[in-house]
């Protein structure tokens, strides 16, 4: 856009994109005051005491006014302009409203930028925090189902050398006693003694005592009739069992419904059962032993007593060997329960031990 003004700040002539832009014909135009235009000189020029144009020469940015009334940044470009007989001034006008409305889009930008930028930071670092929980808690995971796989593996190894050491103990000594007498009847045979059926007697008592106990084993090893019945009737045949094989009175005492137990929850409960029962007619020195199971919706409750000579203490150490009290310990530990010790020297043993059924 050109405009070209007199001294007096009246409006010589305008190009046609002028005129356009500021809402006049070409004609109206000329003769106009510049001040009209841009409303910033009129108080300027009200100071002054001649018509005079303000000094407008170089650049400047002003805001000018259309014939709407509109108001436009206007970048001014104005340099003296010689003729024959007067200067005026020349003046090269640019709108630059959308360069403004741009650089103000592009400072929003920037700035929703840095924010973003900040925001993004500041989710990478917690993002990082909880991958390195994750990690954290994954090794630990790792590490629990490590432990655990070692545990069960120990218990299997012990249960292993608990079967073997029982029918070392008693079917085998059982059985080198049946032979040592077949040996001797042999003997006697062979010396011109008579050979009556009634002298195998005691060879046919001792196989019969070896056979029961074979089974009492097999059924300890793996107790199939799990399987097939309820918790508290189990207990309460492991408990009648043990009455019959020793001097012990063994009770069983079952609070509760146990017919939605599962059968490796099962074996766990029977298996802990079974080591305090062993337990007690090996080392207590008992003359009477209770199981007591009581149960509700979350929680499984056994306790066991015995009236025996006490002073045992609980282990807390797992790499304790031969303990059958850690035994029973690591396999409630296992089913994420605890397992408690009360034996003052003298006044029996009770073990406690809660277990949760979910």
């Amino acid at each position: 856009m050109l405009i070209l003004a007199l001294p007096n700040g009246n409006v010589l002539r305008a190009n046609d994109e002028a005129a356009k832009f500021y809402g006049y014909c070409n004609a109206d135009m000329v003769g106009m005051k510049i001040s009209d235009m841009i409303p910033s000189l009129v108080a300027d020029a009200s100071s002054r005491r001649d018509d005079s144009l303000p000094d407008l020469e170089g650049c400047h940015t002003l805001l000018h006014r259309t014939a709407g009334g509109s108001l436009f940044p206007i970048e001014m470009h104005s340099s003296p302009l010689f003729l024959s007989d007067s200067t005026a001034l020349f003046c090269i006008l640019h709108n630059i409203s959308e360069q403004i409305q741009l650089a103000r889009a592009n400072e929003h930008l920037e700035k929703n930028t840095k924010q973003l930028e900040i925001i993004v930071e500041e989710r990478t670092h917690q993002l990082n925090e909880t991958i390195e929980q994750l990690r954290l808690e994954t090794h630990e995971r790792h590490l629990i189902e490590t432990n655990v796989t070692t545990i069960r593996e120990k218990l299997e190894n012990q249960e292993r050398a608990r079967v073997a050491r029982d029918i070392h103990d008693g079917i085998g000594q059982s059985l080198q006693a049946v032979k040592l007498q077949l040996k001797m009847r042999q003997a006697r045979c062979k010396a011109g003694d008579a050979c009556g059926g009634h002298a195998l007697n005691d060879v046919i008592r001792e196989i019969t005592s070896a056979s029961t106990e074979l089974r009492e084993v097999v059924l300890a090893l793996r107790p199939q009739f799990l399987e097939e019945t309820n918790l508290d009737i189990a207990i309460r045949a492991l408990c009648e069992r043990a009455a019959k094989r020793t001097n012990l009175m063994v009770r069983a005492e079952c609070h509760g419904a146990y017919r939605d137990i599962t059968a490796p929850f099962k074996l766990s409960i029977f298996r802990v059962c079974q080591e305090a029962l062993a337990n007690i007619i090996k080392h207590a020195r008992s003359g009477s032993a209770l199981i007591r199971l009581e149960r509700d919706v979350r929680l499984l409750r056994i306790i066991i007593r015995d009236d025996g000579i006490g002073g045992v203490s609980c282990p807390t150490v797992i790499s304790q060997e031969g303990s059958g009290l850690t035994i029973m310990r690591e396999r409630v530990e296992l089913l994420n329960g605890s397992f408690r010790v009360l034996s003052p020297p003298g006044m029996g043993t009770v073990i406690t031990l809660e277990v949760p059924l979910s």
